[in-house]
């Protein structure tokens, strides 16, 4: 081997120690982040959050899905409940012990904000002052000791957890995993017999090509809500003291091998479609065109407030 050779050789291996060096940092101790707590959110099956001034919201998974129990039973937000689920997650800044006596320096003797995810308890106290960090505690951490370990997490998630109930009510039309058995509608009733899907209408020239039907069922399974709202006054015949026209959409169904049925009242509102169900008093917020694509077949008619579609 000439000397170049040589060189060459020396040279490769004094990279690569220079870069085994800067990889390994021989001496020098890498930083480990903290965190609220290390439960795994997989694990968690009930949600229960407490919210001093407002109503509590308390969920449970039922298979891959969650369904909130109070204040209404209906499908949840699954974006909402991922959001509470990061909770366990939160990247703790800096913490610090805590006695019970100074605990109310922090608003957490009497937090806002409690959070059960299963059985662990989190809560939320008082602004950081500068930073716009939260004080919080993991309660599970403080259950041997004779002090509180507060710690310091991002703020934004308190605003999202205290939000109103409406945004964590999953904005879809239909539960998870539904099976559509039957849409009803004036006029036309659209049902599923023997795995093929028949047409009643009262109208002439209503007919249906196959294709359009699986686009229509598919539909209902596709399109979410823009907004989803609660504690509508609702009396027989009345929305908030006006009066309400006869057309609904009625869909049957069949979910975990029980038949249930839900009813939607269809009401304008400027240019705005409210599908309001009676039972809960509740109302999603769709556009026209995402009932047309709903319906097909729906005529246009007179609304409660004299305009049309």
């Amino acid at each position: 081997m000439n000397n170049d050779a040589r060189n060459n050789v020396r040279l490769a291996v004094i990279v690569l120690l220079l870069a085994l060096i800067a990889w390994y940092k021989p001496g020098l101790k890498q930083y480990q982040y903290q965190y609220l707590s290390s439960l795994n959110p997989e694990q968690v099956q009930t949600i229960v959050i407490e919210r001093q001034g407002i109503e509590s919201v308390r969920l449970t998974k039922q298979g891959q899905h969650w369904l909130m129990q109070s204040p209404y039973p209906l499908p949840a937000n699954p974006l909402r409940v991922k959001t509470v689920l990061a909770l366990a997650a939160k990247r703790s800044y800096s913490s610090f012990d805590v006695p019970d006596s100074e605990l109310k320096k922090y608003a957490l003797d009497k937090p806002k904000l409690s959070v059960w995810l299963g059985n662990h308890r989190f809560d939320l106290g008082s602004e950081a002052p500068l930073n716009g960090q939260r004080y919080a505690m993991n309660i599970q951490d403080n259950i041997h000791s004779d002090k509180n370990t507060v710690h310091l997490i991002n703020g934004a998630v308190y605003y999202q957890l205290r939000a109103p109930v409406d945004s964590f009510i999953s904005p879809s039309l239909l539960p998870p995993d539904a099976d559509l058995e039957q849409i009803q509608w004036t006029g036309y009733s659209l049902t599923l017999k023997n795995g093929q899907w028949q047409l009643k209408t009262s109208r002439e020239n209503a007919g249906i090509q196959p294709d359009s039907v699986v686009q229509l069922i598919n539909n209902w399974k596709a399109i979410q809500a823009s907004r989803v709202e609660t504690r509508l006054k609702v009396t027989p015949g009345t929305l908030d003291g006006t009066q309400m026209t006869e057309k609904t959409i009625t869909i049957h169904f069949k979910l975990n091998n029980r038949e249930q049925t839900i009813s939607y009242h269809i009401i304008q509102e400027d240019s705005q479609i409210k599908l309001l169900r009676q039972d809960l008093s509740v109302a999603w917020w769709i556009t026209p065109q995402q009932l047309k694509r709903l319906t097909e077949f729906i005529p246009v008619t007179k609304t409660t407030k004299s305009s049309q579609y």
